[in-house]
């Protein structure tokens, strides 16, 4: 399960990621999704050869270069985990910024 979870985060980045600095590499592999009503097992993704659909599997990543990339992200005034309260996040919902930090919401913030 944690594999699966980790897998679809840096697949997320990897497509967000336009300048291409984490040197993204994939594989090509015939995988099917279990679906037999077995609770434990649904779901889960297996390699198989003989009746498995293709798809592009990201294999490796940049590692620097991601955890530099999720760190900058950690630094983003915008993210929500830093709001100090739900009014405060509707508030930045409602206002959409032009990605450029607020002058008087970073003294808050900072200062």
């Amino acid at each position: 399960m944690q594999d699966t979870f980790l897998g679809e985060i840096l697949g997320a980045v990897v497509l967000a990621d336009r300048s291409s600095s984490l040197n993204p590499k994939f594989e090509v592999k015939p995988i099917k999704i279990l679906a037999s009503g077995i609770e434990s097992t649904d779901g889960k993704v297996v390699v198989d050869e003989k009746h498995g659909k293709l798809v592009r599997i990201l294999s490796n990543v940049e590692e620097k270069a991601y955890y530099n990339m999720y760190a900058n992200k950690l630094g983003d005034l915008y993210q929500s985990a830093k709001v100090g309260s739900f009014e405060e996040q509707t508030r930045n919902w409602s206002h959409p910024h032009n990605g450029k930090p607020n002058k008087e919401k970073v003294g808050q913030i900072h200062g």
